[in-house]
């Protein structure tokens, strides 16, 4: 389903002629009737089934993944992107102009397999299984590059509206600020609050899940560490936590952290033991979800992520 798009600078251009209809109970009833019938529909697993009670993936949401870097946003999003085409069938659209498109390709596959697929490594994938893993995410992601400019958020949606017409219907944006950043450094909060209600928008008027990361701001640091970030450190202030319906922090675990867990009984000392240099550790903290009787409470999950195979678990 189409709506417009504008650029901010047009808006501020242009007068207000949108509209708005009105909706009556007897409009919705049989979708009413339907709800009451069988429930309200339930967010979807992730199929990390430690995180079901903390998160779930819902059509028609605006998703939102912070962390600082190496904290592992990208990497999460690539394997739950991989699981949902995986075990759900779904077909995904990734915007990542930090990434090298080949090598996305090839991390995707490595997630799918669970093996390397650079021959630099041990346990690398056979030929059969390097063409089933390209098939694979042939079939179910489609890459946007960017040309030779930056699109605005206007050229973005308006290529998800494309794409979601040949049934895509997860997108990500990683990361959202090479898209609302503008030289004019006096309309960046304009700017950032037209993007997302952009895309809460094309989430909500076509069913699609929306999924975007943005980074958080370095803060100062407090007795020589640097804080955790919070739902509140993104670049761009409360307007990512005013607009979006879920937000999932990542912050990546360092030795002393994770033994203060194990003092505390957060985490078992066996799960260290079995420790290996490959396996790094990750607290995935969901700090808002919006209509939490059906998708899951605000919490933190602790995660271990395989840098061989790009899974976590």
């Amino acid at each position: 389903m189409k709506f417009e798009v504008y650029d901010y600078d047009k808006v501020l251009q242009e007068n207000d002629t949108a509209t708005v209809k009105e909706i009556y109970v007897n409009d919705r009833r049989e979708k009413l009737q339907e709800i009451f019938t069988n429930g309200y529909p339930q967010g979807n697993t992730s199929h990390i089934k430690k995180l079901d009670e903390n998160f779930r993936w819902r059509k028609g949401f605006l998703y939102a993944f912070s962390g600082y870097p190496q904290s592992g946003k990208s990497e999460i999003l690539n394997w739950f992107m991989v699981l949902v085409a995986r075990m759900d069938k779904e077909k995904i659209c990734m915007y990542s102009p930090e990434s090298n498109t080949d090598e996305l390709i090839c991390n995707l596959a490595r997630a799918y397999l669970g093996k390397n697929v650079d021959k630099e490594f041990d346990n690398v994938c056979t030929q059969d299984e390097w063409n089933e893993s390209l098939d694979f995410v042939d079939d179910h992601f489609v890459f946007l590059e960017n040309t030779d400019e930056m699109p605005s958020i206007k050229t973005l949606v308006e290529a998800f509206e494309r794409i979601c017409k040949k049934d895509y219907s997860y997108f990500l944006i990683d990361p959202l600020n090479w898209v609302y950043e503008s030289t004019q450094n006096d309309n960046i909060y304009n700017y950032l609050k037209l993007s997302l209600t952009s895309l809460k928008q094309f989430a909500k008027t076509n069913d699609v899940t929306m999924i975007y990361v943005e980074h958080p701001k370095t803060p100062a640091p407090v007795k020589g560490k640097i804080p955790r970030a919070t739902a509140f450190s993104l670049a761009g202030g409360t307007m990512h936590y005013n607009k979006c319906d879920v937000m999932v922090i990542m912050h990546k675990l360092n030795d002393e952290e994770l033994e203060e867990m194990v003092k505390s009984g957060e985490i078992l000392s066996k799960v260290l033991d079995n420790n290996s240099k490959n396996i790094k550790f990750v607290l995935f903290e969901s700090v808002k979800i919006k209509s939490q009787r059906i998708n899951g409470i605000p919490g933190k999950v602790i995660l271990q992520y395989d840098l061989i195979t790009g899974r976590y678990k």
